[in-house]
Formats: C-alpha cells, sequence, structure tokens
C-alpha cells in the first residue's frame, strides 16, 4: 500500500525543496534557496503596478535566462548529485538554473545602477544594495550545493553564464530595445491603454512621484468648496 501512494504521488519542483531532517541548517538554506521565486514575483508585482517598459524588459531577461538555462540542461545532460535518484528528480542540472537566476539579476541590476539607468538620490543606499544582492547571489548558489540539488561545478558554471547573459541582455535593452522599441510601444494606442511608460530618465523618481502627488493633493484641497452648515 505504501507503495502504491509513493508511485501514485508527485509534486511540483518550482516552489518544493527537500533538505535533510537532522541538517541544523537545512531549513535556513531552503527558504534561501526560494529566493529567485520571491524576485520573480516581486518583478511581475511591479510591472502590474508600475507598468514601466524597462521593467517588463527585465522580467522578459529572466524568462530568457530560463530557457537559455533549459536548452543547456537537456543539451550537456548531466545529472544532479546522486542523492535526487532516490527522490525520483528527472531534471538535469547542469548549469544550475538558480544560480544562473541571481547572478543574471544581479549584474542586469548594477548595470543599471552604474550606467544611471536606476537613480537613488542617496549614494550610500545603492551600494549596500548591490552588495546585498551580490550577497544574496552567492547565498542562493551556496544552498544549492547545500542542499545535494547541484555539484559546485554545476553552480560555478550557472553564476558564470548568469554574468554574462546578463552583460548581454543589458546591450539587448540599452542598444535595441530603448532607442527602438520603447518608443513604439508607449506611444502605441495599446501601450497607451494600459499606461504603459519609461520612466528611467527621471532623476530621482521616488522623490519626483512623491512631489506630484502631494501637489496634486495641495491642489484638490484648495478647490473643495467649504463646507458650511
Amino acid at each position: 500500500m505504501e507503495q502504491e501512494v509513493y508511485t501514485a504521488l508527485t509534486f511540483v519542483e518550482l516552489t518544493t525543496v527537500h533538505y535533510q531532517h537532522d541538517d541544523p541548517y537545512g531549513l535556513f538554506n531552503a527558504y534561501v534557496t526560494l529566493i529567485p521565486i520571491a524576485i520573480a514575483i516581486g518583478v511581475i508585482t511591479l510591472i502590474l503596478f508600475r507598468r514601466d517598459v524597462r521593467t517588463i524588459s527585465i522580467f522578459l531577461g529572466l524568462l530568457f535566462s530560463e530557457c537559455t538555462n533549459y536548452i543547456l540542461k537537456k543539451s550537456i545532460k548531466e545529472h544532479r548529485p546522486t542523492i535526487w535518484k532516490e527522490l525520483r528528480k528527472q531534471s538535469y542540472g547542469m548549469p544550475s538554473s538558480h544560480s544562473q537566476f541571481m547572478f543574471f539579476f544581479a549584474v542586469l541590476m548594477t548595470l543599471f545602477y552604474l550606467k544611471k539607468r536606476i537613480r537613488f538620490g542617496s549614494k550610500v543606499l545603492p551600494t549596500i544594495g548591490i552588495t546585498f544582492l551580490f550577497f544574496l547571489a552567492a547565498g542562493v548558489a551556496y544552498s544549492r550545493v547545500h542542499l545535494y540539488y547541484h555539484t559546485a561545478k554545476q553552480v560555478f558554471c550557472g553564476s558564470f553564464i548568469g554574468i554574462c547573459l546578463g552583460f548581454i541582455w543589458y546591450g539587448v535593452i540599452e542598444y535595441i530595445f530603448r532607442p527602438y522599441l520603447f518608443p513604439i510601444i508607449i506611444n502605441h494606442p495599446i501601450g497607451k491603454y494600459f499606461y504603459l511608460r519609461d520612466s528611467s530618465e527621471i532623476e530621482d523618481l521616488l522623490n519626483f512621484e512623491y512631489t506630484n502627488v502631494m501637489n496634486k493633493i495641495k491642489s484638490n484641497n484648495k478647490n473643495k468648496p467649504i463646507k458650511t452648515k
């Protein structure tokens, strides 16, 4: 009976993380290894609420990285560590998609900042943010080895490929999308209908939006009729 249940059940690999029950750091690394999913959800949320074409291009870049990883895995066909044969995990391990995802995202965000495509009022905040982002990328890469999802070689290759693809996709955005595609999208009737925009040229976006919202509130308050009893 137990064998029948075991063979009948399966799981969603995207969100399922296995770790050894006697590993004191297993649970922590299990949460760390899910960080790419949290980032992907965050990017999708920004797209829905910000409607910025650059954010959309970042999401397309993440898809590009994942598709490249899938093709490489199917082409190389290098298996994961032998422990996963017991869990019947059929996907290949070379290169690590989690490591590739994180370093792709970290490099892309770093290039945006260095080329002043992402602007902050403070110089300290982005330095801390970028450092933390690479720290997270390294943490995710380590967690894949710690949890025996990948070998060190698979993680290293995934990280290296992610870095390379990050540079490539930044070039695609800056030299193809930005001058040719973005203006067409934001000025197209469909783009206008969905309020698509490119706000990367605004010096301090947070301050810009805050100032405009506050000015609008003040203007509305001035135009409100005074209530009399």
